[in-house]
Parts: structure tokens; sequence; C-alpha cells
């Protein structure tokens, strides 16, 4: 007999069976994903040290091949750098003493020429600390006194009041129909209309 026809029918259009989820190479069964994201880190960090002293040898091998007119045209350009930095430091230094000053209610125009605001500047960043400091202290030696600025008893009594030349209901008696007209057009009876007088 046959060996065939022993064994059961093969279907041979049967699809192979799919991979189960832990087959195959890194699956997420077997990683540790923070070792991975350390190792990874570790490597990052190190070729970024590396990157930078490459790059210090570069600066320090292209300034030895210089010539002497190209080292001074170098340093030209970083003095120019530093000065422009300073420059603007001391300039965002005074803005900002400035704003202090008007949020605390003291006028420093007087003194803000001889004033030396590079004392605010350290090392390139201002020093915001320093100058509320300086500014707390001149506020609280030289502000002027908190309430109005002129004299405010004169002695004179109030001024201005809403029934000044206003004209009563008194009055409209004695008055022809004409002038009350008048003196309506004229605004003089705006009290008596609203009720007050």
């Amino acid at each position: 007999m046959d060996d065939n026809q022993n064994q059961p029918p093969s279907d041979q259009n049967t699809p192979p069976a799919p991979p189960s989820p832990n087959q195959g190479v890194g699956s997420d069964a077997d990683t540790d994903w923070e070792a991975e994201a350390k190792k990874w880190k570790h490597f990052a960090r190190t070729h970024e040290a590396n990157w930078e002293k490459a790059s210090k040898e570069l600066e320090k091998l292209n300034e030895a091949n210089m010539t002497d007119a190209e080292r001074t045209v170098a340093e030209a350009k970083e003095l120019g750098r530093r000065e422009a930095l300073e420059s603007v430091a001391k300039q965002r230094a005074q803005d900002k003493l400035e704003t202090a000053a008007a949020k605390a209610g003291v006028d420093l125009t007087p003194v803000l020429e001889a004033l030396d605001v590079s004392k605010f500047v350290a090392e390139g960043d201002v020093n915001a600390q320093a100058i509320n400091n300086f500014v707390a202290q001149v506020a609280s030696q030289f502000a002027p006194p908190k309430g109005p600025k002129f004299a405010q008893g004169l002695g004179i009594g109030p001024q201005g009041s809403s029934a000044a030349g206003q004209l009563t209901r008194a009055d409209l008696p004695s008055m022809s129909p004409r002038e009350i007209a008048q003196a309506r057009k004229d605004g003089r009876l705006d009290a008596v209309l609203r009720g007050e007088n």
C-alpha cells in the first residue's frame, strides 16, 4: 500500500500560522527600555563631548596657523563683539533701572547721566536684584511724600457745585415764559428738570 493513503490529507491552501508577538529580534518582553534610553543618552553625551573637544582643537590649530594680519583681524572682531555686547547690556540695565524707578515712583532724571549703570551688569547679564535694591534705597531716601502735589488747605471752600448757576422752583413764578425758555436753553433749569430743586 501506499504510505500517502494512511496519512490525513494535508490542505495545501492553508496559510502559514502568524508569528507570535514575542518572536523576533528585540521583542518588548526582552527589552528594558529605560536601560536602552540611558545607554543612548550616554552615547549622545560622549559624542557631544568628543565633538566639543575636537572643535576646540581645530580652533587652536586654526589660530596657530593664522598669519599676524589674520590674528589681528580676529582679535579686532572679538574686541568689537565684546564691546557691542557690553553696550547692549548697559542699555538693558539702563532700561530696567528706569522701569524699576517708574514703578517705585522715583524720578532718577537728575542723577541718571552721572550714574554708572555698568555696576548693574555682571558677565554680560543685567543684575535685576542689584537694580531693585538700588531703586528701593533711593526711593526710601528721596521719594516725594505720598499725597497731592499742590496744597489742598487754601481755605476757599468748595468750588464748582452742580447747583451753581441753576434756578430753583421758587425762581420760576417770577419769570416770564420767554425767560423760562431762555433759561432752559442755557441749561440753568437742569437741576429743576432732574427734580433736585
